[in-house]
């Protein structure tokens, strides 16, 4: 098996973050010449309100670009890395493999859980899918991965 690389989506933070700046530069246009003038959105508290929404997402997309997690799955190992340090975990280490779904109550959308049981390590270590480019590859590496260690 060659080296098979996942990245960290951020198309999700990219399009909000171009939903904000496109609502705040419409809201900006709309108040400045509807409204009395561009001085009174100073005194707006939508228009701050607005800022701190584009600056929280413009720090997550900065953050995320900064860390680039990205999952490489080797031959006998997966390898957790990013771009301060990697993790290495053997195939040999892992105990379990659960794929299951997560469904939150206020969301429609479902989206699956890799949950590994390793050796050394007491709780289980979770990857979300949905969170990196090609998930429906990255589940079909990983029940690969689950009926070699389900066999032991």
């Amino acid at each position: 098996m060659e080296e098979k690389v996942h990245k960290y989506r951020l198309d999700f933070y990219y399009q909000s973050l171009v939903i904000y700046l496109l609502f705040f530069t419409a809201y900006v246009l709309i108040k400045g010449t509807v409204g009395e003038s561009f001085r009174s959105l100073y005194n707006d508290p939508i228009f701050y309100i607005l800022i701190i929404f584009i600056v929280v997402f413009l720090f997550i997309v900065i953050v995320n670009i900064v860390r680039a997690p990205t999952i490489i799955l080797k031959t006998d190992r997966i390898e957790f890395k990013n771009r301060f340090g990697s993790r290495e975990v053997m195939f040999s280490d892992i105990i379990h493999v659960k794929i299951g779904r997560r469904r939150k109550a206020e969301e429609e959308m479902t989206y699956k859980i890799i949950k590994l049981k390793l050796k050394h390590r007491r709780k289980q270590l979770r990857i979300r899918a949905n969170d990196f480019e090609r998930g429906g590859e990255l589940i079909r590496e990983f029940l690969r991965i689950k009926h070699p260690v389900q066999g032991n």
